[in-house]
């Protein structure tokens, strides 16, 4: 339930209009407005019910999200119990990263370097569950947060690849690395960037 304020401001009294003729009787008062909504719950005492739900933060979502999958900021307080896992940090050559212990590269019919690529699917794969718990939660991220976990998985299939020592593996990581992340970010356009 979101709670609404549903403050309606009072009606001055009409006028009295010369078709009328004027009384001396006290015009009905007006019924108070409500505050809020109220619940419709079957046997509900008067005792209005609010939920307290987890606004998406204000600002930057594609920051936001970045913040999360290099673990400058936490997850949410309640995201293992929405989400059902508790998420862990990893150290790389190129900085801390966020996983999903039960994500995994998961190209179709495993071709390619599914194995090698598994650490950036998992941080990927981490912040597509935060996508996921803010639409749960009624607050859902806006299309950048989306686009900054894709252009982080690139990032870290790149890094992968330039950290290779030959040039053949470096070319041939390189080439998997832009399919891998060409792929996940054209399924991101066709799903209009929104919780996947």
């Amino acid at each position: 339930m979101i709670v609404r304020n549903d403050r309606v401001a009072p009606r001055p009294p009409a006028a009295p209009s010369a078709e009328a003729p004027a009384t001396n009787k006290p015009a009905a008062a007006a019924p108070a407005p409500r505050p809020f909504a109220q619940d419709s719950f079957e046997g509900a005492s008067s005792v209005q019910r609010t939920a307290q739900v987890a606004a998406a933060p204000a600002g930057d979502h594609g920051k936001l999200m970045k913040e999360y999958l290099t673990g400058a900021r936490p997850p949410p307080a309640d995201f293992e119990k929405v989400m059902g896992y508790k998420p862990y940090a990893i150290q790389t050559k190129h900085g801390q990263r966020m996983q999903d212990p039960h994500g995994d590269a998961s190209a179709p019919g495993k071709i390619g370097p599914d194995k090698e690529f598994d650490p950036a699917a998992k941080t990927h794969d981490y912040g597509y569950d935060l996508l996921r718990y803010y639409d749960r939660k009624g607050t859902p991220l806006s299309g950048d947060a989306r686009k900054a976990a894709d252009a982080q998985f690139r990032e870290d299939l790149f890094n992968y690849a330039n950290d290779q020592k030959g040039m053949v593996d470096r070319w041939k990581f390189k080439t998997w690395a832009q399919i891998y992340a060409t792929a996940v970010e054209l399924n991101s356009r066709r799903q209009g960037y929104g919780p996947p």
